[in-house]
């Protein structure tokens, strides 16, 4: 995104719709720092320039990751936004089968954001403990050596919203990849949330809830009906 200056009067409307902070007000013009823009295009879309100074340009490679993962109006492989159907659409898709978990780790959040370098510290981490990822998933698709979780180098320095990685994982070895990912933290510069999916036993037992219990690590349970959600192809 940028700012048309011959346009804009300063009248700084469009700061509070940029979910990353990354327009100030400099000498009565809006100015966007391009380190921090995600080229989600909220600004734009929210209408409320009295000037319409602000303006999309084209994208090339590797800056249209930004987009790719930040604007929800972008289609990335058929789907709008980060192009992922997500773990929670398991209910309709059966993507977890018995015996296995679901991982997922969202990096990053509106007025915090991530870089692909730090999506990368996480992935690796995935990749040394024998998960294996999501094939439907933008982030699995940057990965250019899924046995180190390696990341195309040309993006790593792209920033967006948030990614979410999505993995799954033989359910004993759960602990161990939690477990990881949370002593990864002290490593990131920016915050992530961690989800585990695993589907009841019979019984209403749930393995994975076992296995966190066990461990000792917090989780707030939580469940979703996603009708009309997801589809599952035929």
């Amino acid at each position: 995104m940028i700012v048309d200056a011959e346009k804009c009067v300063g009248c700084g409307m469009c700061r509070i719709y940029c979910p990353v902070s990354a327009i100030q007000v400099v000498n009565k013009k809006a100015v966007i720092d391009q380190d921090l823009c995600t080229e989600c295009a909220n600004c734009q879309r929210a209408k409320v320039c009295p000037r319409d100074a602000l303006q999309k340009v084209p994208l090339t490679w590797p800056r249209v990751v930004r987009s790719q993962m930040s604007d929800v109006t972008t289609v990335y492989r058929g789907v709008n936004g980060r192009g992922t159907e997500e773990m929670k659409t398991n209910d309709v898709t059966g993507r977890f089968k018995k015996g296995y978990a679901g991982i997922a780790v969202e990096m990053g959040r509106p007025q915090v954001s991530s870089t692909l370098r730090d999506l990368e510290k996480m992935t690796k981490v995935f990749a040394q403990h024998g998960a294996e990822f999501e094939d439907c998933n933008p982030i699995t698709s940057y990965i250019v050596d899924r046995s180190t979780g390696k990341i195309d180098p040309s993006i790593l320095d792209e920033r967006v919203i948030s990614g979410i990685i999505e993995v799954t994982v033989p359910i004993d070895r759960l602990q161990e990849n939690v477990e990881a990912l949370i002593a990864a933290a002290d490593q990131l510069d920016t915050v992530f949330s961690l989800d585990v999916v695993c589907v009841n036993n019979e019984d209403g037992t749930n393995d994975a809830r076992e296995i966190l219990d066990k461990a000792g690590i917090w989780y707030r349970p939580n469940g979703k009906n996603n009708v009309g959600l997801g589809h599952v192809d035929k």
